[in-house]
């Protein structure tokens, strides 16, 4: 009867992460930080090419 006593339930996975605030911090920047960079590369990827003339006044 004692170990039955001593043992404690096993938490569930988002327990265990809604228990530990450092976790949820670290993983809030991060996946802020993720789709914020996915949003700028696509914004980069719709750019129009830039035309002949304007490279070659840069370049020159």
């Amino acid at each position: 009867m004692e170990n039955s006593q001593d043992q404690k339930p096993k938490a569930s996975f988002g327990r265990m992460i809604m228990d530990d605030f450092m976790l949820l911090l670290f993983l809030g920047v991060t996946i802020y930080a993720i789709f914020y960079l996915l949003w700028g590369v696509m914004e980069l990827s719709n750019l129009p090419a830039i035309p002949e003339e304007i490279k070659n006044k840069l370049i020159k």
